[in-house]
Protein backbone atom coordinates (compact mmCIF):
# COMPACT_ATOMS: atom_id res chain seq x y z
CA UNK A 1 0.00 0.00 0.00
CA UNK A 2 1.70 3.49 -0.90
CA UNK A 3 0.84 6.81 0.69
CA UNK A 4 -1.92 9.06 -0.93
CA UNK A 5 0.89 11.82 -2.97
CA UNK A 6 -0.57 15.18 -3.65
CA UNK A 7 -0.74 19.09 -2.62
CA UNK A 8 -2.90 20.45 -0.06
CA UNK A 9 -3.20 24.16 1.13
CA UNK A 10 -1.73 25.11 4.03
CA UNK A 11 -3.19 28.86 4.76
CA UNK A 12 -0.36 30.44 6.61
CA UNK A 13 -0.72 34.82 6.83
CA UNK A 14 1.26 37.06 7.35
CA UNK A 15 0.61 38.06 10.80
CA UNK A 16 0.78 41.98 10.36
CA UNK A 17 -2.22 41.29 8.11
CA UNK A 18 -4.47 41.24 11.32
CA UNK A 19 -6.48 44.03 12.27
CA UNK A 20 -5.42 45.99 9.02
CA UNK A 21 -8.26 47.70 7.19
CA UNK A 22 -8.52 47.28 3.39
CA UNK A 23 -10.20 49.27 0.99
CA UNK A 24 -11.80 47.36 -2.09
CA UNK A 25 -14.12 48.48 -4.69
CA UNK A 26 -16.86 50.87 -2.03
CA UNK A 27 -15.79 48.36 0.33
CA UNK A 28 -13.95 48.58 3.56
CA UNK A 29 -12.91 46.01 5.70
CA UNK A 30 -11.82 45.75 9.12
CA UNK A 31 -10.72 43.24 12.26
CA UNK A 32 -10.80 43.51 15.86
CA UNK A 33 -9.33 40.11 17.51
CA UNK A 34 -9.87 39.52 21.45
CA UNK A 35 -8.30 36.48 22.70
CA UNK A 36 -9.79 33.45 20.09
CA UNK A 37 -12.66 35.64 18.98
CA UNK A 38 -12.88 37.73 15.80
CA UNK A 39 -14.95 40.02 14.82
CA UNK A 40 -14.87 41.50 10.91
CA UNK A 41 -16.73 44.68 10.23
CA UNK A 42 -17.81 45.30 7.07
CA UNK A 43 -18.66 49.33 5.03
CA UNK A 44 -20.22 50.25 2.00
CA UNK A 45 -20.92 48.28 -0.92
CA UNK A 46 -20.47 44.41 -1.37
CA UNK A 47 -20.75 43.10 -5.05
CA UNK A 48 -19.66 40.94 -7.44
CA UNK A 49 -16.69 43.24 -7.25
CA UNK A 50 -15.38 42.37 -3.96
CA UNK A 51 -17.57 39.74 -2.36
CA UNK A 52 -14.54 37.60 -3.45
CA UNK A 53 -12.27 40.22 -1.45
CA UNK A 54 -14.61 39.86 1.77
CA UNK A 55 -14.38 36.11 1.77
CA UNK A 56 -10.46 36.29 1.44
CA UNK A 57 -10.14 39.30 3.94
CA UNK A 58 -11.94 37.02 6.62
CA UNK A 59 -10.54 34.10 6.05
CA UNK A 60 -7.34 35.64 6.69
CA UNK A 61 -8.25 36.58 10.18
CA UNK A 62 -9.41 33.12 10.94
CA UNK A 63 -5.38 32.61 12.69
CA UNK A 64 -5.90 31.12 15.82
CA UNK A 65 -9.66 31.88 16.10
CA UNK A 66 -12.59 29.77 17.60
CA UNK A 67 -15.22 31.80 17.09
CA UNK A 68 -15.59 34.79 14.24
CA UNK A 69 -18.65 37.49 14.40
CA UNK A 70 -19.43 39.28 10.99
CA UNK A 71 -20.62 42.85 11.20
CA UNK A 72 -22.56 43.77 8.39
CA UNK A 73 -25.02 46.38 9.87
CA UNK A 74 -22.67 49.15 7.89
CA UNK A 75 -23.09 48.01 4.61
CA UNK A 76 -25.61 49.95 2.20
CA UNK A 77 -25.88 47.48 -0.83
CA UNK A 78 -25.93 43.83 -0.44
CA UNK A 79 -25.63 41.91 -3.67
CA UNK A 80 -26.74 38.38 -4.66
CA UNK A 81 -22.93 37.98 -4.89
CA UNK A 82 -22.31 39.08 -1.49
CA UNK A 83 -24.76 36.15 -0.23
CA UNK A 84 -22.62 33.56 -2.27
CA UNK A 85 -19.56 35.23 -0.52
CA UNK A 86 -21.48 34.09 3.15
CA UNK A 87 -21.68 30.93 2.12
CA UNK A 88 -18.06 30.72 1.01
CA UNK A 89 -16.92 31.80 4.70
CA UNK A 90 -19.52 29.15 5.88
CA UNK A 91 -17.61 26.58 4.27
CA UNK A 92 -14.36 28.29 5.24
CA UNK A 93 -15.41 28.48 8.96
CA UNK A 94 -16.80 24.67 9.00
CA UNK A 95 -13.69 23.37 7.36
CA UNK A 96 -10.84 25.51 10.15
CA UNK A 97 -13.66 24.76 13.34
CA UNK A 98 -14.66 28.28 13.89
CA UNK A 99 -18.25 28.97 14.90
CA UNK A 100 -19.09 32.11 13.81
CA UNK A 101 -22.53 34.49 13.61
CA UNK A 102 -23.63 36.61 11.23
CA UNK A 103 -24.43 40.60 12.48
CA UNK A 104 -26.56 42.63 10.13
CA UNK A 105 -28.67 45.62 9.17
CA UNK A 106 -32.12 45.97 7.21
CA UNK A 107 -30.16 45.92 3.73
CA UNK A 108 -28.58 42.32 4.17
CA UNK A 109 -31.42 41.31 6.37
CA UNK A 110 -34.06 42.05 3.24
CA UNK A 111 -31.95 39.94 1.19
CA UNK A 112 -31.19 36.84 3.38
CA UNK A 113 -34.97 36.72 3.77
CA UNK A 114 -35.37 35.99 -0.19
CA UNK A 115 -31.92 34.24 -0.28
CA UNK A 116 -32.00 32.00 2.93
CA UNK A 117 -34.95 31.06 3.64
CA UNK A 118 -33.99 27.52 5.36
CA UNK A 119 -31.78 29.87 7.55
CA UNK A 120 -28.44 27.76 6.61
CA UNK A 121 -26.73 30.93 7.76
CA UNK A 122 -26.36 31.92 11.30
CA UNK A 123 -28.01 34.89 11.40
CA UNK A 124 -27.82 36.77 14.72
CA UNK A 125 -31.03 37.55 16.47
CA UNK A 126 -31.44 41.70 16.19
CA UNK A 127 -30.17 43.24 19.25
CA UNK A 128 -32.47 46.03 18.75
CA UNK A 129 -35.83 47.13 17.27
CA UNK A 130 -33.73 49.55 15.13
CA UNK A 131 -32.01 46.73 13.45
CA UNK A 132 -35.54 45.72 11.69
CA UNK A 133 -36.99 49.89 11.41
CA UNK A 134 -36.64 50.84 7.86
CA UNK A 135 -34.50 54.23 7.65
CA UNK A 136 -36.81 57.17 7.38
CA UNK A 137 -40.35 56.09 7.48
CA UNK A 138 -40.13 53.98 11.19
CA UNK A 139 -41.96 50.98 9.28
CA UNK A 140 -40.89 47.14 10.40
CA UNK A 141 -39.04 45.45 7.72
Amino acid sequence: MSAAVGTYRVFRPDPQALDRREHHHRAQFSASHHASRVVVTVEGEIDAANSRAMVTYVEAQLVGASHLLVDLRLVDFFGTAGFAGLHNINVVCIRNNVTWQLRCGRQVRRLLAVCNPDASLPLEEPQSLLDDVQAGDGALV
